[in-house]
């Protein structure tokens, strides 16, 4: 499934469209790039996030990551090949505030049997929460 330009704006628009994991995130587009190959996602986390000190618990920061990078690379393919991580790494540099977050992904090589990505959080001030690389397989989307 080849998606349009203008298909591929509505489903940024539509949350709907995300897959369960995304929106329990809270996942919201706010920028892409097919030929850059980047995405800027922001999440809204919920209160259930939270470890004891109040701060967004570090597994929930690695799929806000993930999936920054994952729809980087599968908005770079306009829907053609879904991204199955084999291997992420997560740098925490600060604690994540359970407030509105901005995570950018980028592509930085798609091959034939693997992508490597990189993504990184940032608070609503633009600080610098947590960094992030993965490597992932591409798979064909079923029509």
């Amino acid at each position: 499934m080849t998606l349009s330009d203008d298909e591929l704006r509505a489903f940024a628009h539509d949350p709907s469209k995300f897959p369960p994991s995304a929106r329990h995130l809270g996942c919201e587009i706010v920028g892409y790039s097919v030929d850059g190959g980047w995405a800027e996602v922001a999440f809204h986390p919920r209160p259930e996030f939270a470890n004891p000190a109040g701060t967004v618990q570090g597994g929930f920061v690695c799929a806000m990551l993930d999936e920054t990078m994952s729809f980087a690379a599968t908005l770079s393919r306009r829907f053609e090949m879904a991204m199955t991580t084999l291997q992420a790494s997560v740098s925490y540099l600060r604690p994540t505030p359970m407030a509105r977050v901005v995570a950018r992904g980028e592509v930085l090589r798609f091959g034939s049997s693997s992508v490597v990505m990189q993504g990184a959080l940032r608070d609503a001030a633009g600080t610098l929460l947590a960094v992030a690389t993965a490597t992932a397989v591409p798979r064909p989307i079923a029509k």
